[in-house]
C-alpha cells in the first residue's frame, strides 16, 4: 500500500534521500496502518516541503508541487477547506505568471520547452478544476475557469497554424460528418470534412474538455444559457479535431440539444410576458392570449384593438422572441438527431447494460419525444418516448426512466384533455441533474 501511494503521487519522480525520507513518514501516517493520522501526515509533508525548499529544489518541479498537493489533501481530509483552497491558488497563481510571462523573462524563461510548456498547461487544468471544486462562489469559478482556459486555447490556437474544419464536399480530406452549425446561422452548411489534429491538445486534451465542460455547467448553473450554448458547440468542435472517443462528443452534442431546448424555452417566456403586456394595454384579459391558438381564436375587433396598442419597438422584439425561440428549437432538434445518426456509423456494443453510447442514444431520443410533446406532435413525442423507454430499459439506464414516464404520463393527460376540449398544454421540462449528464 505505501510504495503504490509512493508511486501514485510522485510517478517516476526521484527526491533528495531527506525530502524521501520524511514523505515515507507522511505517507505512513496517512495510512491505514498509521492510523490515519493527517495531522501528522500534514506536519511531515509541511516539513518536506522546507527542506526541499533549503537544498534549492525547483518550485516550478513536479516533485514540489506534488507534495503540495499532498498538504492541500491533508487539509482537505481535515475539512480544512479555506487552507486547502489556499495552497491550489498558490500553484495556479505560479503556473500563471509562468505560462503568461514573455519567453525572455526570467519567469519566462522557467520553461525549458514546448513539451514542459504543455506539461504545466495539463498540470494547471487540473488544478484550476480542482480550485473550482472548492470554490462556492460561482461568478469567481468561472472567472478561474476562464482564465486557465485561455491559456491552454491559446496554445491550441498557435499549433492549429489554420488547420481545422474544412467546409469541402471533396473524398478523402478527412472524415466527413454531420455538424451543428452556429445558432446565429442556421442555414449554413451542415457537413464538414474534418482534419483530425488530436496532437495540438496533447497532454492536455482530457483536462481541457472537462474544464470546458465545467465551465458551460456553470454558465447554465447562473442562467447565461447563450453563453452555455456557445461553450458547447465550441467544445463539439474542439473534440471533433482532437479526434475524441465518440462517447464523449456524442454525449457533448446531446447536452447542447439540452441547452438549447432551455433556451428556447426562455424565448417562449419572453413571447408569453409580450402576449399578456399587449392584452393588458388592450383591455383584453391576458389568459385569452396565453397561447397562439388562443391569440388567433380572438374576434377581430379584440385583435385590432390588440395591435393598436402595441409599439413598434414592441412588436419587433416579439418577433424576435418567437424567432429565437423557433430558431433553438430547431437546432436543439438538429443536434439531437446528429447523434443518432452519428451513433449509427460508429462500431460500439449495442443496449448492453451501461454502455455510454447506448445511453446517449436513449437521451437524444427522450430530448426529441420531450420536444415534440412541446410541439403537440403527440404521435410522434409518444413513439418517441416510448422508444426512449426501451433503450434505456435495455442498456440499464434507470435514472432515466423515471423521467421518460413522466412526460409520458403528462402527454397522455394532454392527448384526454385535447378529447375532451378542455386542453391545457404543459410545457414538458427536461430535468438538468439527469438531461445534462456528465
Amino acid at each position: 500500500m505505501l510504495a503504490y501511494g509512493y508511486y501514485m503521487y510522485w510517478p517516476k519522480h526521484t527526491f533528495p534521500p531527506l525530502v524521501a525520507k520524511i514523505l515515507r513518514k507522511g505517507l505512513w501516517a496517512e495510512s491505514d496502518k498509521g492510523d490515519q493520522d493527517f495531522q501528522l501526515a500534514l506536519k511531515y509533508y509541511l516539513e518536506a516541503l522546507d527542506h526541499y525548499l533549503e537544498i534549492g529544489g525547483d518550485t516550478l518541479s513536479d516533485e514540489f508541487t506534488g507534495i503540495q498537493l499532498k498538504v492541500a489533501e491533508m487539509f482537505e481530509r481535515m475539512n480544512m477547506l479555506e487552507d486547502a483552497s489556499f495552497v491550489y491558488n498558490e500553484i495556479a497563481t505560479l503556473y500563471l505568471s509562468v505560462l503568461t510571462a514573455p519567453a525572455d523573462s526570467e519567469m519566462g524563461r522557467r520553461v525549458i520547452d514546448n513539451h514542459h510548456r504543455r506539461h504545466l498547461i495539463q498540470k494547471d487544468l487540473r488544478i484550476a478544476i480542482k480550485l473550482v471544486e472548492l470554490t462556492p462562489d460561482t461568478v469567481l469559478s468561472k472567472a478561474i475557469l476562464m482564465t486557465h482556459l485561455l491559456i491552454a486555447q491559446d496554445e491550441v490556437n498557435r499549433a492549429m497554424g489554420g488547420r481545422g474544419f474544412a467546409l469541402t464536399t471533396q473524398q478523402g480530406q478527412g472524415t466527413t460528418i454531420s455538424y451543428l452549425p452556429d445558432p446565429s446561422k442556421p442555414d449554413v452548411a451542415v457537413t464538414a470534412s474534418v482534419i483530425k489534429t488530436p496532437e495540438v491538445w496533447e497532454p492536455f486534451a482530457d483536462e481541457f474538455f472537462n474544464a470546458l465542460d465545467l465551465f458551460g455547467a456553470l454558465c447554465v448553473s447562473t442562467g447565461d444559457l447563450a453563453t452555455a450554448a456557445r461553450v458547447k458547440i465550441s467544445m463539439t468542435e474542439s473534440m471533433l479535431l482532437a479526434d475524441a472517443e465518440p462517447n464523449k462528443f456524442l454525449l457533448s452534442q446531446c447536452n447542447l440539444g439540452s441547452i438549447l431546448y432551455l433556451q428556447a424555452e426562455e424565448f417562449e417566456a419572453e413571447e408569453i410576458a409580450f402576449r399578456r403586456k399587449f392584452a393588458t394595454a388592450a383591455g383584453i384579459d391576458p389568459a385569452l392570449v396565453s397561447s397562439p391558438d388562443r391569440y388567433n381564436a380572438l374576434d377581430a375587433e379584440k385583435r385590432e384593438n390588440l395591435v393598436a396598442t402595441v409599439s413598434d419597438a414592441d412588436k419587433t422584439a416579439y418577433a424576435a422572441a418567437i424567432s429565437n425561440k423557433e430558431r433553438c428549437i430547431d437546432l436543439s432538434i438538429k443536434s439531437y438527431e446528429s447523434v443518432l445518426e452519428l451513433a449509427k456509423s460508429i462500431d460500439h456494443p449495442q443496449d448492453t447494460v451501461q454502455s455510454p453510447i447506448s445511453q446517449t442514444v436513449a437521451l437524444a431520443t427522450y430530448g426529441l419525444g420531450v420536444i415534440n410533446l412541446h410541439l403537440l406532435h403527440y404521435d410522434r413525442a409518444e413513439r418517441l418516448l416510448r422508444e426512449s423507454r426501451v433503450r434505456s430499459k435495455s442498456c440499464g439506464y434507470e435514472e432515466l426512466i423515471t423521467e421518460i414516464e413522466r412526460e409520458l404520463s403528462k402527454l397522455f393527460t394532454e392527448k384526454k384533455a385535447l378529447q375532451s376540449g378542455t386542453h391545457q398544454p404543459v410545457t414538458p421540462k427536461i430535468e438538468m441533474d439527469i438531461h445534462l449528464k456528465k
